[in-house]
Protein backbone atom coordinates (compact mmCIF):
# COMPACT_ATOMS: atom_id res chain seq x y z
CA UNK A 1 0.00 0.00 0.00
CA UNK A 2 1.32 3.44 -0.90
CA UNK A 3 0.99 6.37 1.49
CA UNK A 4 1.56 9.97 0.46
CA UNK A 5 3.63 12.32 2.58
CA UNK A 6 3.19 16.05 3.01
CA UNK A 7 5.62 17.03 0.26
CA UNK A 8 3.95 14.86 -2.35
CA UNK A 9 6.16 11.77 -2.16
CA UNK A 10 4.96 8.30 -1.27
CA UNK A 11 6.25 5.45 0.81
CA UNK A 12 5.47 1.85 0.01
CA UNK A 13 3.75 -0.53 2.43
CA UNK A 14 3.24 2.27 4.90
CA UNK A 15 6.96 2.51 5.63
CA UNK A 16 8.39 6.04 5.37
CA UNK A 17 10.99 6.31 2.64
CA UNK A 18 14.52 7.03 3.68
CA UNK A 19 15.26 10.50 2.40
CA UNK A 20 18.60 11.79 1.33
CA UNK A 21 19.57 15.18 -0.02
CA UNK A 22 20.65 15.45 -3.63
CA UNK A 23 21.38 19.18 -3.49
CA UNK A 24 23.99 20.37 -0.98
CA UNK A 25 21.81 23.12 0.49
CA UNK A 26 18.16 23.77 -0.27
CA UNK A 27 17.94 27.45 0.68
CA UNK A 28 18.44 30.95 -0.71
CA UNK A 29 22.14 30.15 -1.05
CA UNK A 30 21.26 27.21 -3.29
CA UNK A 31 19.25 29.38 -5.69
CA UNK A 32 21.96 32.05 -5.77
CA UNK A 33 24.63 29.50 -6.58
CA UNK A 34 22.35 27.85 -9.12
CA UNK A 35 21.81 31.16 -10.95
CA UNK A 36 25.57 31.76 -11.11
CA UNK A 37 26.34 28.21 -12.27
CA UNK A 38 23.54 28.27 -14.86
CA UNK A 39 24.65 31.66 -16.20
CA UNK A 40 28.26 30.49 -16.49
CA UNK A 41 27.12 27.33 -18.25
CA UNK A 42 24.95 29.32 -20.66
CA UNK A 43 27.88 31.59 -21.57
CA UNK A 44 30.12 28.57 -22.14
CA UNK A 45 27.38 26.90 -24.19
CA UNK A 46 26.98 29.95 -26.42
CA UNK A 47 30.74 29.98 -26.96
CA UNK A 48 30.74 26.29 -27.92
CA UNK A 49 27.84 26.85 -30.32
CA UNK A 50 29.88 29.56 -32.02
CA UNK A 51 33.19 27.69 -32.11
CA UNK A 52 31.92 24.21 -33.03
CA UNK A 53 29.10 25.31 -35.31
CA UNK A 54 29.24 22.21 -37.54
CA UNK A 55 30.32 19.70 -34.89
CA UNK A 56 27.39 19.97 -32.49
CA UNK A 57 26.82 16.21 -32.39
CA UNK A 58 30.33 15.47 -31.14
CA UNK A 59 30.09 18.24 -28.57
CA UNK A 60 26.79 16.89 -27.25
CA UNK A 61 28.16 13.35 -26.94
CA UNK A 62 31.27 14.57 -25.09
CA UNK A 63 29.20 16.72 -22.72
CA UNK A 64 26.73 13.89 -22.03
CA UNK A 65 29.54 11.49 -21.22
CA UNK A 66 31.11 14.02 -18.84
CA UNK A 67 27.75 14.77 -17.25
CA UNK A 68 26.98 11.07 -16.81
CA UNK A 69 30.37 10.47 -15.20
CA UNK A 70 29.82 13.26 -12.67
CA UNK A 71 26.29 12.01 -11.91
CA UNK A 72 27.60 8.52 -11.21
CA UNK A 73 30.41 9.97 -9.11
CA UNK A 74 27.90 11.89 -7.00
CA UNK A 75 25.99 8.71 -6.18
CA UNK A 76 29.12 6.62 -5.63
CA UNK A 77 31.06 8.83 -3.23
CA UNK A 78 30.34 11.20 -0.39
CA UNK A 79 33.57 13.15 -0.69
CA UNK A 80 33.33 16.80 -1.74
CA UNK A 81 29.58 16.63 -2.44
CA UNK A 82 29.21 20.37 -3.05
CA UNK A 83 32.01 20.53 -5.58
CA UNK A 84 30.62 17.52 -7.43
CA UNK A 85 27.07 18.90 -7.41
CA UNK A 86 27.97 22.36 -8.70
CA UNK A 87 30.25 20.86 -11.34
CA UNK A 88 27.28 18.79 -12.50
CA UNK A 89 25.05 21.89 -12.40
CA UNK A 90 27.51 23.81 -14.60
CA UNK A 91 27.71 20.96 -17.11
CA UNK A 92 23.92 20.66 -17.01
CA UNK A 93 23.37 24.29 -18.00
CA UNK A 94 26.14 24.09 -20.62
CA UNK A 95 24.53 20.97 -22.11
CA UNK A 96 21.11 22.64 -22.00
CA UNK A 97 22.37 25.60 -24.03
CA UNK A 98 23.94 23.33 -26.66
CA UNK A 99 20.86 21.06 -26.86
CA UNK A 100 18.49 24.01 -27.21
CA UNK A 101 20.50 25.43 -30.12
CA UNK A 102 20.88 22.00 -31.73
CA UNK A 103 17.14 21.28 -31.49
CA UNK A 104 16.40 24.65 -33.08
CA UNK A 105 18.90 24.53 -35.96
CA UNK A 106 19.50 20.84 -36.69
CA UNK A 107 15.83 19.84 -36.66
CA UNK A 108 14.66 23.10 -38.22
CA UNK A 109 11.71 23.43 -35.84
CA UNK A 110 12.47 26.96 -34.65
CA UNK A 111 12.54 28.26 -31.10
CA UNK A 112 8.86 27.54 -30.38
CA UNK A 113 9.17 24.04 -31.79
CA UNK A 114 12.26 23.38 -29.69
CA UNK A 115 10.46 24.55 -26.54
CA UNK A 116 7.45 22.31 -27.22
CA UNK A 117 9.56 19.29 -28.14
CA UNK A 118 11.77 19.44 -25.06
CA UNK A 119 8.76 20.23 -22.85
CA UNK A 120 7.18 16.96 -24.00
CA UNK A 121 10.35 15.12 -22.98
CA UNK A 122 10.19 16.85 -19.59
CA UNK A 123 6.58 15.71 -19.08
CA UNK A 124 7.54 12.17 -20.05
CA UNK A 125 10.30 12.26 -17.43
CA UNK A 126 7.77 13.18 -14.74
CA UNK A 127 5.32 10.50 -15.87
CA UNK A 128 7.91 7.73 -16.08
CA UNK A 129 9.39 8.60 -12.68
CA UNK A 130 5.95 8.65 -11.05
CA UNK A 131 4.86 5.40 -12.68
CA UNK A 132 8.03 3.54 -11.70
CA UNK A 133 8.57 4.89 -8.18
CA UNK A 134 5.29 6.48 -7.11
CA UNK A 135 7.14 9.76 -6.49
CA UNK A 136 7.97 12.89 -8.42
CA UNK A 137 11.69 13.64 -8.76
CA UNK A 138 12.80 16.27 -6.28
CA UNK A 139 15.90 17.68 -4.61
CA UNK A 140 15.38 15.57 -1.48
CA UNK A 141 14.22 12.06 -2.25
CA UNK A 142 14.80 8.44 -1.48
CA UNK A 143 17.46 6.52 -3.32
CA UNK A 144 14.86 5.04 -5.70
CA UNK A 145 14.20 8.52 -7.18
CA UNK A 146 17.76 9.91 -7.15
CA UNK A 147 18.51 8.74 -10.67
CA UNK A 148 15.52 10.65 -12.06
CA UNK A 149 16.61 14.01 -10.65
CA UNK A 150 19.32 14.69 -13.20
CA UNK A 151 17.30 13.02 -15.97
CA UNK A 152 14.56 15.57 -15.26
CA UNK A 153 16.92 18.49 -14.71
CA UNK A 154 18.41 18.12 -18.20
CA UNK A 155 15.20 18.75 -20.21
CA UNK A 156 14.11 21.33 -17.64
CA UNK A 157 17.23 23.44 -18.19
CA UNK A 158 17.03 22.86 -21.95
CA UNK A 159 13.49 24.28 -21.93
CA UNK A 160 14.78 27.31 -19.99
CA UNK A 161 17.60 27.85 -22.51
CA UNK A 162 15.20 27.46 -25.45
CA UNK A 163 12.87 30.07 -23.91
CA UNK A 164 15.81 32.47 -23.55
CA UNK A 165 16.81 31.85 -27.18
CA UNK A 166 13.25 32.61 -28.30
CA UNK A 167 13.15 35.86 -26.33
CA UNK A 168 16.54 37.01 -27.64
CA UNK A 169 15.96 35.97 -31.27
CA UNK A 170 12.45 37.34 -31.72
CA UNK A 171 12.43 40.26 -29.27
CA UNK A 172 8.80 39.42 -28.41
CA UNK A 173 8.48 39.86 -25.55
CA UNK A 174 11.33 42.26 -24.83
CA UNK A 175 14.11 41.22 -22.49
CA UNK A 176 12.95 43.56 -19.71
CA UNK A 177 9.32 42.43 -19.99
CA UNK A 178 10.36 38.78 -20.01
CA UNK A 179 12.49 39.22 -16.90
CA UNK A 180 9.60 41.01 -15.16
CA UNK A 181 7.16 38.20 -16.03
CA UNK A 182 9.62 35.53 -14.88
CA UNK A 183 10.21 37.45 -11.63
CA UNK A 184 6.45 37.50 -11.03
CA UNK A 185 6.35 33.76 -11.67
CA UNK A 186 9.13 33.16 -9.15
CA UNK A 187 7.35 35.34 -6.59
CA UNK A 188 4.11 33.39 -7.18
CA UNK A 189 5.98 30.11 -6.70
CA UNK A 190 7.44 31.33 -3.41
CA UNK A 191 3.97 32.40 -2.29
CA UNK A 192 2.53 29.00 -3.13
CA UNK A 193 5.39 27.34 -1.26
CA UNK A 194 4.75 29.38 1.88
CA UNK A 195 0.94 29.49 1.85
CA UNK A 196 -0.18 26.19 0.32
CA UNK A 197 0.48 22.49 0.64
CA UNK A 198 1.08 21.83 -3.02
CA UNK A 199 3.57 19.03 -3.74
CA UNK A 200 7.03 20.41 -3.16
CA UNK A 201 8.58 18.77 -6.24
CA UNK A 202 6.08 20.60 -8.48
CA UNK A 203 7.02 23.95 -6.95
CA UNK A 204 10.72 23.10 -7.07
CA UNK A 205 10.70 22.34 -10.80
CA UNK A 206 8.63 25.43 -11.52
CA UNK A 207 11.23 27.57 -9.75
CA UNK A 208 14.00 25.57 -11.43
CA UNK A 209 12.79 26.33 -14.96
CA UNK A 210 12.03 29.99 -14.18
CA UNK A 211 15.40 30.63 -12.54
CA UNK A 212 17.12 28.74 -15.36
CA UNK A 213 15.46 31.03 -17.89
CA UNK A 214 16.67 34.08 -15.95
CA UNK A 215 20.21 32.69 -15.89
CA UNK A 216 20.09 31.92 -19.62
CA UNK A 217 18.89 35.45 -20.38
CA UNK A 218 21.70 36.81 -18.22
CA UNK A 219 24.19 34.72 -20.18
CA UNK A 220 22.86 36.05 -23.49
CA UNK A 221 23.02 39.64 -22.24
CA UNK A 222 26.60 39.16 -21.01
CA UNK A 223 27.70 37.71 -24.36
CA UNK A 224 25.98 40.50 -26.30
CA UNK A 225 27.66 43.12 -24.10
CA UNK A 226 31.08 41.61 -24.74
CA UNK A 227 30.40 41.43 -28.48
CA UNK A 228 29.26 45.06 -28.60
CA UNK A 229 32.32 46.19 -26.66
CA UNK A 230 34.59 44.23 -29.01
CA UNK A 231 32.91 45.66 -32.11
CA UNK A 232 33.11 49.22 -30.77
CA UNK A 233 36.78 48.80 -29.93
CA UNK A 234 37.49 47.38 -33.40
CA UNK A 235 35.59 50.23 -35.07
CA UNK A 236 37.55 52.79 -33.07
CA UNK A 237 40.82 51.15 -34.09
CA UNK A 238 39.81 51.22 -37.77
CA UNK A 239 38.82 54.87 -37.61
CA UNK A 240 42.06 55.85 -35.94
CA UNK A 241 44.01 53.94 -38.60
CA UNK A 242 42.09 55.53 -41.51
CA UNK A 243 42.11 59.12 -40.26
CA UNK A 244 45.56 60.72 -40.91
CA UNK A 245 47.18 62.90 -38.33
CA UNK A 246 47.38 66.65 -39.02
CA UNK A 247 50.67 67.81 -40.54
CA UNK A 248 52.25 71.11 -39.55
CA UNK A 249 54.69 72.96 -41.84
CA UNK A 250 55.85 76.59 -41.41
CA UNK A 251 52.92 77.56 -39.28
CA UNK A 252 50.35 75.98 -41.62
CA UNK A 253 48.32 73.01 -40.39
CA UNK A 254 46.99 70.79 -43.18
CA UNK A 255 44.23 68.27 -42.29
CA UNK A 256 43.02 65.66 -44.79
CA UNK A 257 39.45 64.39 -44.48
CA UNK A 258 37.68 61.53 -46.19
CA UNK A 259 35.40 63.76 -48.28
CA UNK A 260 37.68 66.72 -49.08
CA UNK A 261 40.95 68.31 -48.02
CA UNK A 262 40.78 71.21 -45.65
CA UNK A 263 43.59 73.71 -45.30
CA UNK A 264 43.64 75.99 -42.29
CA UNK A 265 46.28 78.66 -41.88
CA UNK A 266 47.29 79.88 -38.51
CA UNK A 267 49.54 82.82 -37.98
CA UNK A 268 52.02 82.95 -35.21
Amino acid sequence: MNTETEDGTRSRNGTPAVRTSIVPEFSAAFWTNWLLAAMAGEIAGLALNHIYLHRTGRVIVALMMSFLAISILQGATRRRPRMIFWSAAFLLSLLGAVLAEATDTAMGVGDIGAILLVAILLIFSFVICYRLTGNLPGPTDGSNVRGFFWATAMPAQTVASACADWIIDTGVPSEHLAIAVIALGIAATIGLYLCTRLPRPVLFWSAFVLSGAVAALGGHVAVKSVECSTLNAAASCRLSAISPKPQQSNGVIVESGLASDRVRASTL
